[in-house]
């Protein structure tokens, strides 16, 4: 993945935000792919707008109802208001990243916020390692709050 040269990713997502027929996503196997590898296509392709349409074509969506989900994000991130995709219902687990991986560069900060059904475009899958991740389209989120923050590493 890494291997691969940030405007290749750039034309696949492209490409793939045009395909007409959706039956052609594995949808849950892009959810597991989406959880372990889509910081570092996000890194890559810097265009949430064209992430997001992508993901919401590829995703397997959501029936349940809205929850309450929290995110440690990192400052320079939040700032710019890129949140990302990725959140859980864990207000440990996200404090942790929060503190830890997001703070490296600039800081973290903890979010708190409400997941209408409609935001959430896969819950998490149950029986695995990332069982408690909700994959989000940040901008439908409701009621964002700072949760705290936490210096650069």
């Amino acid at each position: 993945m890494n291997a691969t040269d940030a405007s290749l990713w750039r034309e696949t997502f492209t490409y793939l935000a045009s395909v007409n027929d959706e039956s052609i996503f594995l949808k849950e196997k892009i959810q597991s792919l989406w959880l372990i590898y889509g910081g570092d296509l996000r890194a890559k392709i810097k265009d949430d707008t064209l992430i997001l349409q992508v993901l919401r074509r590829a995703l397997p969506g959501y029936k349940g109802d809205g929850v309450t989900l929290y995110r440690g994000e990192s400052w320079f991130l939040f700032d710019q208001d890129k949140i990302g995709f990725c959140w859980t219902i864990s207000e440990e687990i996200a404090t942790t990243y929060a503190k830890g991986l997001n703070a490296v560069e600039s800081g973290g900060v903890l979010l708190k916020c409400y997941a209408p059904k409609e935001a959430i475009l896969a819950a998490p899958e149950s029986g695995t390692s990332t069982g408690h991740v909700y994959i989000c389209d940040p901008g439908k989120l409701l009621r964002l709050t700072t949760q705290g923050l936490f210096p650069k590493l």
